[in-house]
């Protein structure tokens, strides 16, 4: 089994970066996490993601958002979505899981986790509010790989 760990955004706008902060931590944790993860980062999700998504048993796709409470965490099943917007700038998580259905005539379970930024302007640091969150964000990586794999 391969499971792959997409953190998204812009790291150089503060909050916007919580998915490159979550997944670098786990980098440095990679010895302890059981299975092993594929772990990427990405400014955002492009259609040639489609290929190691096509082989993964799973994939977690960690970002940002402007919706709700600051600090706020939402953990959103995935499906296929042939509705949202295509274009590599705006592609969403369902869009990609679209096109590698298509492609490949597969799609692993997928979960979307979002955390609402408190600061978005230009800086290469996440708020304080928001960095206490990344260890929680990670053990919530952990334990959704670690459902799929007793399923």
């Amino acid at each position: 089994m391969s499971f792959l760990v997409i953190g998204y955004g812009n790291p150089l706008r503060g909050d916007d970066g919580v998915g490159w902060a979550v997944v670098e931590q786990m980098e440095r944790n990679a010895a302890a996490i059981s299975p092993p993860l594929s772990l990427l980062t990405r400014h955002q999700l492009l259609p040639e993601l489609a290929d190691q998504l096509a082989q993964a048993s799973g994939v977690v796709f960690i970002d940002a958002t402007v919706n709700g409470e600051p600090g706020s965490i939402h953990i959103t099943p995935l499906t296929p979505d042939t509705h949202g917007p295509a274009s590599s700038h705006q592609m969403g998580p369902g869009v990609l899981l679209a096109y590698t259905q298509e492609l490949y005539n597969h799609c692993p379970p997928a979960t979307l986790i979002t955390i609402t930024g408190a600061s978005f302007g230009y800086e290469e640091k996440l708020t304080p509010q928001i960095e206490a969150l990344v260890p929680g964000v990670c053990a919530e990586v952990q334990h959704i790989i670690h459902h799929w794999v007793s399923a």
